[in-house]
């Protein structure tokens, strides 16, 4: 896992936590890792509060999503979690496995709303497996990373590695057959 510095040279998105004082107009940056990180995802229902988790995308050498990465910004860094180059805590790794490439992971609160830990939901993302050339959409446990899913669904049809999505819960659908 990780990408090589070869590879990475044309790749070189990393993971940056941004503060800003609304007071004083000042900003600050601290870059969490050294190595690619690609489509960051939080609980959404945290935005604009001060956030402990995020989950990212890690990369091969031919920059195709491998896995899951997930942080936490609170605590302080291990020793021994620096196998991807990574300076915030590493809290778990979901690899997609030997000829498995994904997309990103959209985070799914277990019960909508703040009412729950931040972590306390779902990752759900696309994986095609290039060995059988099937695809599938995996439910993993966002809390524990555990490399269990919680579900995995195949699909019919092929899905590239790469693809994007978002979640509509059926709220959301339902406003939208109104207007």
């Amino acid at each position: 896992m990780g990408l090589s510095k070869k590879s990475s040279k044309f790749l070189s998105s990393e993971l940056y936590e941004m503060r800003f004082n609304m007071k004083t107009g000042l900003a600050s940056q601290k870059k969490l890792s050294t190595s690619v990180v690609e489509f960051p995802r939080v609980n959404e229902s945290y935005t604009g509060r001060r956030q402990q988790y995020v989950y990212g995308t890690i990369f091969d050498s031919t920059a195709k999503i491998t896995g899951i990465i997930k942080f936490d910004l609170h605590a302080e860094p291990e020793t021994g979690k620096t196998k991807l180059e990574f300076v915030g805590n590493v809290q778990g790794i979901y690899d997609f496995g030997p000829g498995r490439f994904g997309s990103e992971a959209i985070f799914v609160p277990r019960v909508p709303g703040m009412t729950s830990e931040e972590d306390d939901g779902y990752l759900i993302f696309f994986v095609h497996d290039e060995n059988t050339g099937k695809s599938s959409v995996n439910v993993l446990d966002a809390k524990t990373m555990s490399a269990d899913p919680v579900a995995v669904v195949e699909i019919p049809h092929r899905v590239p590695p790469g693809f994007h999505a978002f979640f509509v819960t059926e709220e959301q659908l339902q406003e939208q057959g109104k207007s």
